[in-house]
């Protein structure tokens, strides 16, 4: 039986986490025996996790900290192949299999945009990452990433190998979607008189709101913009709404654990983030038969909306764009079965047996 420990920095809400989540969920047990170690146990995902898993806490704070403990744990667990996610995290696990565990597979899941992230607004801690992303991300056994723009990216950036970089796009759990977006949403904030737009996500700078309120501003009052996620610019995000007086017009809603409720009620869902690598809200959004309108941003948002189908791709920062894109779609409609039908291809059991491939050997998928 393979022995798989997966490694993550913590389960915050956030995407790479609820793909990670997903994954242990579904990983067949009868064939692997699975553990996740994480740096520090915390997070909402959590409590999503099966209650079979095995989770170690190393309770580690810093870098050098989260290297020993990361060590001793695969010392004493001896995975057959270790899956990590996020950036530090994969680094650490590239620097222990130079100096530690060769013979042990190695599989890092990166999920950032890198000349968005890395290499712009350069200062210390940037360029030092940078150079150990160009040092170690080669030294991992594979590489997976959720779209080819990514996956051009690691080979321009960082001299990775083209065949030790796996292309997944995000999976979705359609069943446990079907479920959650049945739910009956008995919410007074929800106003079912207004055509709802709807936005989810983690409320920081990089997902660039105040665009979104700017855009939302220019429409009609028959519309209405409802915000599910939380974050540190929150409270700014509600001053911005406030100073534009459209409290009224826009809700924050903050975290919620059935978002799909909302967006089976709500007609289009927006984006306006600064990058995206994969979204899984456009996906999540689409799963619930609603059509999408995302800026054009770096990352892998072309290789998920097809215009006119599931989604409308508008020019970066160009809010009058945007605007009337909604409009047009308000008046124009669009068809949820189309939408329905093509989301289908995302599915968890393709992913799962893609990923087995890739634990036994095999990352041409």
């Amino acid at each position: 039986m393979k022995k798989i420990l997966f490694v993550a920095p913590n389960l915050e809400h956030g995407g790479a986490e609820s793909v990670l989540v997903k994954i242990i969920n579904n990983i067949d047990l009868k064939n692997y025996e699975v553990k996740l170690a994480l740096l520090q146990k915390r997070g909402s995902h959590l409590s999503k996790l099966k209650n079979d898993i095995e989770i170690l806490d190393l309770k580690a704070k810093g870098p050098i900290e989260s290297i020993l403990e990361l060590k001793k744990v695969i010392r004493q667990e001896k995975p057959t192949t270790v899956f990590s996610i996020i950036g530090h995290v994969n680094i650490y696990m590239a620097i222990l299999k130079v100096l530690f565990f060769k013979n042990t597979k190695f599989i890092a899941r990166e999920n950032v945009v890198y000349s968005e992230w890395l290499y712009k607004d350069r200062n210390i801690k940037k360029i030092v990452l940078g150079m150990l992303y160009s040092i170690y991300l080669k030294k991992l056994d594979v590489i997976m990433v959720q779209s080819n723009f990514m996956a051009e990216q690691v080979v321009r950036y960082f001299n990775v190998p083209k065949d030790n970089i796996a292309v997944f796009n995000n999976p979705l759990e359609h069943s446990k979607i079907d479920e959650l977006q049945k739910q009956e949403l008995n919410d007074n904030r929800w106003d079912f008189n207004k055509i709802n737009l709807i936005a989810v996500g983690r409320i920081e700078k990089v997902k660039n709101y105040e665009d979104m309120i700017d855009i939302f501003n220019t429409l009609p009052d028959k519309f209405h913009l409802n915000i599910l996620g939380d974050g540190k610019e929150k409270k700014n995000l509600q001053n911005y709404i406030s100073e534009k007086s459209m409290d009224s017009k826009i809700t924050l809603y903050g975290y919620v654990d059935n978002p799909y409720k909302y967006m089976q009620n709500s007609f289009v869902l927006l984006l306006t983030s600064h990058r995206e690598s994969y979204p899984n809200v456009v996906l999540e959004a689409n799963a619930c038969g609603i059509y999408a309108v995302s800026y054009d941003m770096p990352g892998g948002i072309k290789e998920m909306i097809k215009e006119g189908v599931n989604g409308s791709i508008v020019t970066y920062g160009n809010k009058k764009e945007f605007a009337n894109k909604i409009l047009q779609i308000s008046k124009d409609g669009y068809n949820s079965n189309v939408i329905l039908e093509g989301i289908k291809k995302y599915s968890i059991d393709s992913y799962m047996s893609n990923l087995y491939k890739l634990l036994v050997g095999n990352h041409d998928v």
